[in-house]
């Protein structure tokens, strides 16, 4: 039996989103979705103007690529919200990105299962218990404050994950967008030298981004999914 693993999902609140703010946020979605096809996920295919699929290479990266996926809408920050002023801090400046709440989000129902066939040109045309579980799963979220949850072909995980995957999700909307950018990194195996050049920040501002954004617990749960899940295959 061959596992699959399928990510499904939808902007929160896209029709309140300006016009030419959700034109650019889809585009750069569908630019993160093709950089994550080197490495993370075979297929991928946004619609509809605020929805996205996508089936990962290994069905136990299926939570990391979805954290990927919410990362980045909960990092998003596009030049038209840029402030025209800076928020003073002692007798600094400091740019105001980064130190409020996303204003973005999405929806991610992750299906495990197999599958019937999958159209690699045009993934939400294929069809099977991996896609089903993950649009229960999407569904299951309603229009309610989650906006993660995880469905397998087995019972017994789905009740063990549900907790953890709450929680995370409760977590996650927390985040600053500041936090959510270090994540983003941390998630993709990134170095903390690395992270602090591409933010144009030091190691120490990195190292405490990874403590306030709760990294350590992330880690734990993310790398506990991956083995439990490679092992039920």
């Amino acid at each position: 039996m061959t596992i699959h693993g399928i990510i499904t999902g939808d902007i929160v609140s896209s029709r309140e989103i300006e016009a030419v703010i959700r034109e650019k946020l889809f585009d750069d979605i569908g630019l993160l979705l093709k950089e994550l096809k080197k490495q993370w996920i075979n297929s991928y295919e946004t619609y509809r103007g605020d929805s996205l699929q996508c089936e990962v290479k290994h069905p136990e990266f299926a939570l990391r690529v979805a954290l990927i996926i919410r990362c980045f809408f909960r990092a998003y920050f596009p030049d038209e919200l840029k402030p025209k002023t800076v928020v003073k801090k002692g007798n600094m400046a400091v740019p105001t990105k980064g130190y409020f709440a996303t204003n973005f989000d999405v929806r991610l129902g992750i299906g495990i299962g197999t599958v019937d066939f999958i159209k690699k040109n045009k993934i939400t045309s294929s069809d099977g218990e991996a896609f089903r579980l993950s649009g229960e799963a999407l569904d299951s979220l309603g229009q309610g404050t989650q906006r993660l949850a995880v469905k397998t072909f087995n019972p017994a995980l789905n009740e063990q994950m549900e907790a953890s995957v709450l929680l995370l999700d409760a977590l996650i909307q927390k985040w600053t967008q500041n936090q959510a950018e270090l994540v983003l990194y941390k998630l993709q195996d990134r170095k903390e030298d690395e992270i602090a050049a591409t933010l144009k920040i030091t190691q120490s501002a990195v190292n405490q981004r990874t403590k306030t954004a709760q990294w350590m617990a992330i880690e734990k749960l993310i790398l506990y999914f991956e083995k439990t899940v490679k092992n039920i295959q």
